[in-house]
């Protein structure tokens, strides 16, 4: 969660630069509002975003693009939200605005806020969000890599790489959001194998948390890969996945492993 923080708070600084300088402009300490270096700005990031994700592309293999189901979901969330803004510019502008100056309400202003509005929505969406998310999961599997090949667990070590809330305010919301769970498996053996896993998460007292069983997966040698169970959305791209998810933070687990022939 603390990449996809810095990188939203990251990409946020652009807006925070025209807010201000419009600001300015209306206290009147500035005659315009400086939008080209926020604009450069923008566009850097936004090129450092992608030059990122086609680094991980090429090391992890981690699609450029997200899902189908997720694309739409940023598409109709910029809609959405900048049709209601749009909606409420209209109706102002047909009614009660016709006898208001243009220092309190500007029809084209408001225009033009909202096509910057949805422009930074999709960068953020499709840039920001994802580009953090990528670095994350890309550090959990360099984790789990260096932690498998030290554990002492056999042919199929699990291990717990994240166990963490998807929010970082400490708020009544944020409480009660539950714990995701990464856990991944490797195959150390010399043939592929199919494999399923139960797992025994428990809390900082030893009390169970959660008893689960993966999903039947088929390993090659030396590969490694997330934990799959049912509570796994695979509707999501890969770097937003996790094992499962509880309702407190996982300090120790226990597994046991089922292997099946793969033939």
């Amino acid at each position: 969660m603390l990449f996809v923080m810095t990188s939203l708070i990251l990409f946020s600084i652009p807006g925070i630069m025209v807010i201000w300088s419009a600001i300015d402009v209306k206290s009147g300490k500035k005659e315009k509002i400086q939008w080209k270096l926020p604009a450069v700005l923008l566009l850097l990031l936004v090129g450092i975003g992608v030059t990122i994700q086609m680094y991980l592309r090429h090391s992890y293999g981690f699609s450029l693009f997200q899902t189908n189901v997720e694309n739409w979901i940023g598409m109709a969330i910029t809609v959405l939200l900048s049709g209601i803004i749009l909606l409420i510019n209209v109706m102002i502008t047909k009614t009660m605005g016709k006898n208001l100056p243009k220092s309190i309400h500007n029809p084209k202003n408001v225009n033009l806020f909202v096509i910057c509005l949805a422009v930074y929505l999709l960068i953020v969406l499709f840039v920001a969000e994802p580009t953090g998310k990528k670095i994350a999961f890309s550090v959990s599997i360099h984790q789990a890599m260096e932690a498998a090949s030290t554990a002492n667990m056999g042919d199929f070590p699990i291990v717990l790489v994240n166990s963490e809330k998807e929010c970082l305010r400490n708020n009544t919301s944020c409480r009660d959001t539950p714990y995701s769970n990464q856990f991944f498996i490797q195959n150390h053996s010399d043939k592929t194998q199919n494999v399923q896993a139960a797992i025994r998460a428990l809390d900082r007292n030893q009390r169970e948390l959660k008893v689960i069983d993966s999903k039947m997966m088929t390993l090659k040698p030396s590969e490694l890969h997330l934990l799959e169970t049912s509570e796994t959305n695979e509707d999501a791209s890969l770097w937003k996945q996790y094992s499962f998810q509880t309702d407190d933070w996982i300090a120790s687990y226990q597994h046991k492993i089922r292997l099946l022939d793969s033939d």
